[in-house]
């Protein structure tokens, strides 16, 4: 099936057609993240914001599932997963979601918009910037009312707006993120997905590596 580059129609179209698979609260949502993530596209990559909204509209699509219908989907699928899994339930829905979105959805994607779903959650070593958005996008859309979204959103835009390098602002954002998440399993004696700390460490070591006024 070939795919249909996403413009405003089609971004409607999409809107529409995910909503059966969310409930009203994350519904909302999802559309708190569309707009982030135009946000946020307009800054770092103007020529795919389109994108980024079609991942953006399809991150969550599993979210409401059950554990069990979510192991059922990770077997369907061919997804592997680990005992650590089924006790932090949430890492499930970016694996299911990514691979439901690319069948259901195929018409309105490609890898790159099923890479930001399937990040969107954990992370891993290595996120592109396309990946990052969405995964930004997701925690610190403007319905978060989390002290540590609310946090992280003020800090990011300060960052911004003291006229901080976009790609230093995101990267230093990201690990903030990271370590915000890292932080709150702990507390909670919760499993701690190793894409997680990939993530954070593959950032810190890009931070080091390339010298504090550089990006990703």
């Amino acid at each position: 099936m070939k795919t249909i580059y996403p413009d405003e129609t089609t971004l409607r179209a999409l809107a529409e057609a995910v909503r059966p698979y969310l409930t009203e609260k994350r519904y909302a949502h999802t559309r708190a993240v569309e707009r982030e993530a135009a946000r946020l596209g307009e800054i770092y990559l103007p020529d795919r914001v389109n994108a980024l909204r079609a991942s953006a509209l399809l991150h969550d699509i599993t979210k409401k599932e059950s554990v069990e219908k979510q192991l059922q989907l990770c077997r369907e699928f061919g997804i592997m997963t680990e005992e650590a899994d089924l006790l932090s339930p949430s890492v499930f829905h970016a694996m299911t979601g990514a691979a439901v979105a690319g069948r259901d959805f195929a018409s309105f994607t490609d890898p790159e918009i099923l890479s930001g779903v399937r990040w969107h959650t954990t992370g891993h070593a290595g996120m592109t910037v396309f990946e990052s958005v969405v995964y930004l996008a997701d925690y610190i859309e403007e319905t978060r009312t989390f002290d540590d979204c609310v946090r992280l959103r003020r800090d990011f835009y300060g960052r911004l707006d003291s006229g901080e390098d976009p790609l230093e602002a995101l990267r230093d954002t990201m690990i903030e993120s990271f370590d915000l998440t890292l932080e709150g399993l702990m507390r909670d004696g919760a499993p701690i997905a190793a894409d997680s700390v990939a993530a954070r460490n593959w950032f810190i070591i890009q931070k080091h590596r390339n010298g504090k006024n550089s990006g990703i």
